[in-house]
Formats: C-alpha cells, structure tokens, sequence
C-alpha cells in the first residue's frame, strides 16, 4: 500500500509539474498572439497548451478525490476535445496545410464526444474519445509526413512531439483496454507524452519567430547596406560635383581673365585710334554723336617734294622712312597735349583745345608746330634723304565725328580744317605759318614775321604770319 500511494503521488507531482508548463506557454503565446495578432498559431497554440493543461489537472483531480460527483471527469472530457481539435488547427497553421475541409468533418465529431462525456462522463464516451483522438492523430501523422517530404523547416522537432504523445495515447488505449498491464513507467506516459506535444509545437512557433526575425534583422542589414552604399554614392557624387564646380570655376576664371586681356587690349587699341571719349561713348552706345568745338587750333604738316620723291625711292623705304618719322612726330603730339587726328599720305594732321577748351591752346600748337620741324632739321643732319616740311595753323570752330563702320575713323570738318590746309600748303619748308587770328593768339608768346595778304581760293587775300625759330640760347 505504501508502494501504491507513492506511485499515485509521483503521478501526481508530475502532473502538476506538466500543467504548470502548459499553463506558462499558454500565457506565453497569447502575450505573442497581442504584440502579433497575424500569427495566428500563436492562438492556436495557447488554447492547445490551455486545453492540455486543464486535462491534467482534471485527472489530478479525479486522482486526489476519486468521488462520484464526476465534475473533474467532465472538465477532464471537454478539455480532451478542446486540445484534439486545437492540436489539429495548430498543426494546419505550422505546416502551412491549405483549408482542408475534411477537417472540419474531423473536428465537429471530436468536440461532439467532448461535450458528451462532459455531461455524462463513461466507458462509452472515453472510447469515443480515443477514436477521435486515433483519427486526428492519423490526420497529424500524415500532414507532418508531407512536411517531411516538403523538408519544411522545423518538422522534426514536431514530429519527435507527436511520436512521443502518440506512444503515451496508444499506451493509455491498450492499458485501458487491458492488453497491456499497468506499470510505474506507463502510467506516466500519457502525462510526458502530451507535455512533450505542447513543448514541440511551442518550439515550432518560437523557431518561426526566430526564422521571422532572422529575415527581418538580414533585411534590416541589407537596408544599412544599402543605405551606407547609397550614402557613399552620395558622398561620391558631392565629391565630384565639387570638384567638376571647382574645374568650372577655374575655367571660368581662365576665361574671365582671357576676356578681360582681349578687352583690354581691345581698348588699348580703340583708344589708340579714337580720343578716349570718343571711344568711351562708342564703348557705352555703340556710336557717338557729332559735337562742335570753338577755338580749336589745326595743325597740317607736309613734306615739300614728296611726289617727286616717291616716284624714285622704293616702297618699303619710303613706308620706313614715313613710319619713322610719324613715329616721333605722336610722341611730340603727345609730349605738348595735342591730339593725332589722322595721316593722309605725307600728311599729318593734330588739334589743340579739344575736346576740352583750353586758352593756351594755340600756343601749345606753336610748340608742337615748331618741335616737329626742329625735330626734322635733326633727323636730315645725318639721313641720305633729306626731309622739307611745310606747316600751317589755323584756329577756329569745328565739327567732329567718328566716320563710317568700319575701320573706324575719327575726324574734324569745317572751313577751319580747309584754311589750315591752305595754311600749309602757302606756307614755307621748315616754317610755321599762322593765319591772323592764330597769330592774335600766340603773338603775347612767340615772335612772329608778317609775310602780307596772300591769295587763297575761294578765301581772298588773308594775311599769313611766319613763326620766328627759337632763339638757339
């Protein structure tokens, strides 16, 4: 007797053991089923563990008490149709079944036997219940042989599961039945078997949820990589773009710099060949207007002979001589602040008192006048061909204007500009010869000899005045 009562008590201990488990992952997979509601084997699971757990302490009961009230033997009953219906749905979510309709054929009958032996608990619902419980495990064997063949992930361990709880059922079928005899190691068998079957399928589901965040953590790598090589593409992309900006900006500066020395030296040359206000307006608007100025002093020089010269010396000669002597001549213009209007042949032309008005303005015309001639005097001391110039002045009012399109040309118009002409050509070779009104002008400065009226056409007679040279001391 006293072997008997420990027997029982071990039972006991390790049912109360196995129904602690189960209720710790029912509480387990219904946490999961509220942070994962999709997965909905989590429920399955729980309701399993749930109905596993209420069967053992049901038969713990009934074990401690042994009465004929009967209510742990019904509880026992609609807990064994509950977990035979939610093993079979926990198995269909894991192994991926489809919506097999003979499962339902299969589940109606199970909870039907469940609800009659929790109302009138017997042999003949106990039987009915292995029946269902044999079927559903056939069911169950068959599905996870598919798995099997279909290598889905995990099956073993769900199959070492069902192997075990199915050796505890058949074991407590034949004991019932008595082909088999009781032993201490068989009376546990249904308690470790169906233990065994809650631990399996809690091991499937939590190996899906590690699968699951396996996939999502190599995902989440994948994502890092993918946004750290997108980022170092950026970084790539910046890199040259700063350096393409930092290429433009040079060529640019480059460039700038290249238009700014062709501006220059466009200017250069715009100021070279016009007055700087004219090419300043020319600069601004793209022409200029004419404009009037009094009290300009002309200035024309020409070499006495030239055609005759011409006709005997050689081209490139007489061009060198020309240039030559044209070349000193700017520098002289420029040394008294006349300005160079323009050279026809062996003529050149300069003015005093403009474009600004200038009081001493024929006197520094005079200076100018008498610094060319001198100038040529040098120049025949030591050269084979020897130079006669003629040069008149005359003061007055002109016109000036830039000419034409292209090859642009600044020049003066008006009767003053003709009587300077008639000036030089009436005048003497190595003198300065003045019109009266420039001779009114400078006569406070210069020494001047009166040469009389001369005939000029379309003029009259007109009264010239010779310049006397400097005094040499």
């Amino acid at each position: 007797m006293g072997n008997s009562l420990l027997s029982t008590g071990l039972q006991q201990s390790h049912q109360l053991i196995f129904c602690g488990m189960a209720g710790m992952v029912t509480l387990l997979h219904l946490g999961l089923l509220v942070f994962r509601p999709r997965h909905r084997e989590n429920l399955s699971c729980a309701i399993f563990a749930a109905s596993y757990a209420l069967m053992v302490y049901a038969n713990f009961e009934v074990g401690l008490v042994e009465s004929s009230s009967g209510i742990y033997s019904r509880l026992f009953f609609v807990g064994a149709g509950i977990a035979t219906v939610s093993w079979l749905t926990t198995l269909r979510d894991l192994l991926h079944i489809g919506n097999i309709r003979y499962l339902r054929i299969i589940m109606a009958p199970v909870l039907a036997i469940g609800v009659w032996g929790g109302v009138n608990p017997g042999y003949y619902p106990f039987m009915g219940l292995l029946a269902a419980v044999l079927v559903a495990g056939g069911v169950a064997i068959l599905w996870i042989f598919r798995a099997y063949r279909r290598q889905e992930p995990g099956v073993h361990v769900l199959g070492t599961g069902m192997a075990l709880l199915a050796v505890g059922l058949i074991y407590s079928i034949l004991r019932s039945i008595g082909l088999v005899p009781d032993s201490p190691l068989g009376i546990y068998l249904p308690v470790y078997g169906g233990g065994c079957a809650v631990i399996s399928l809690s091991l499937l589901v939590a190996r899906n949820f590690a699968a699951v965040s396996e996939k999502l953590e190599q995902k989440l790598i994948e994502v890092e990589t993918l946004a750290a090589a997108d980022l170092a593409r950026e970084q790539e992309k910046r890199t040259f773009i700063a350096a393409k900006n930092a290429e433009l900006e040079t060529l640019v500066e480059e460039r700038t710099a290249d238009l700014r020395e062709a501006r220059d030296k466009s200017d250069a040359l715009l100021y070279n060949i016009l007055p700087r206000e004219a090419a300043d307006e020319i600069k601004a608007t793209g022409h200029t207007e004419p404009r009037r100025f009094d009290d300009v002093t002309v200035i024309f020089t020409d070499f006495e002979g030239f055609t005759n010269t011409v006709s005997v010396m050689p081209a490139a000669h007489l061009v060198t001589e020309l240039n030559e002597i044209f070349q000193k001549f700017d520098d002289i213009i420029d040394q008294y602040g006349l300005q160079k209007i323009k050279t026809i042949g062996d003529a050149y032309m300069a003015v005093a008192g403009m474009p600004d008005a200038d009081p001493t303005a024929a006197a520094r015309a005079v200076d100018g006048a008498l610094a060319l001639a001198a100038c040529i005097d040098e120049r025949n001391r030591d050269a084979a061909v020897k130079w006669h110039i003629r040069i008149g002045l005359h003061t007055g009012s002109v016109v000036a204007g830039v000419i034409g399109k292209r090859r642009l040309i600044y020049d003066i118009f008006g009767d003053t500009v003709n009587i300077a002409s008639r000036m030089e050509s009436n005048g003497q070779p190595g003198r300065i010869n003045l019109s009266a009104y420039t001779y009114d002008l400078v006569r406070s400065r210069h020494s001047c000899e009166y040469r009389g009226k001369i005939t000029l056409k379309g003029k009259g007679e007109v009264d010239m005045y010779c310049v006397d040279p400097p005094n040499p001391s």
